[in-house]
């Protein structure tokens, strides 16, 4: 707030002009800009604070495991983007263990087989799949057929998966976000 003297002929200022109004009080004169009402319900504002929520919460969700301390602002500024744009997040299936034999590694969606999505492991050897009903989730090297080696569950895609046949090791089958592409950079402001 700013002290206005008096000189010259001006005694007294009241009221306001031009975004300022001007005030007495018993220390003298001032001026002082006129209080903007902000509207924070707009539907855009509504957008992007859901988009912030969503992709933050995604991302502390697999920053102890996945993302690196200091690239979590990257990561949640890349799924904020996808967010905002209405665009899915990206998410690597990934099967863990010690299973022999090693059917260990990331996973993406091959097609549909039985009315059921179906994955493929990133060199195409092994495959996940499900036959209904009953509905059985199966890890093999052949897209729906039972072979001598496999793991199997009816607890749900994402679970542990038994080994059947001369198969050994439990496989856990877990989601991740996918990083974002290397050249993303956070938007200047």
């Amino acid at each position: 707030m700013a002290l206005i003297v008096t000189g010259n002929g001006i005694t007294n200022i009241q009221g306001g002009f031009g975004g300022v109004y001007f005030h007495r009080d018993k220390s003298g004169l001032h001026c002082a800009a006129k209080p903007r009402r902000v509207d924070q319900g707009t539907p855009k504002q509504q957008k992007q604070r859901a988009a912030f929520l969503k992709a933050r919460a995604a991302c502390l969700a697999a920053a102890p495991t996945v993302i690196p301390e200091n690239q979590l602002n990257r990561w949640v500024s890349y799924y904020m983007y996808r967010a905002l744009n209405n665009l899915p997040f990206l998410f690597d299936i990934t099967a863990s263990g010690t299973p022999v034999p090693n059917c260990t590694g990331i996973y993406i969606l091959g097609g549909q087989i039985f009315g059921q999505n179906w994955y493929k492991r990133i060199d195409n050897a092994w495959v996940i799949w499900c036959k209904a009903p009953p509905k059985v989730w199966y890890i093999s090297t052949e897209l729906g057929v039972h072979v001598v080696n496999y793991w199997y569950t009816t607890n749900g895609f994402f679970s542990c998966y038994n080994p059947y046949g001369g198969a050994t090791g439990i496989v856990r089958i877990s989601s991740e976000l996918r990083p974002p592409p290397a050249d993303y950079q956070i938007p200047k402001l």
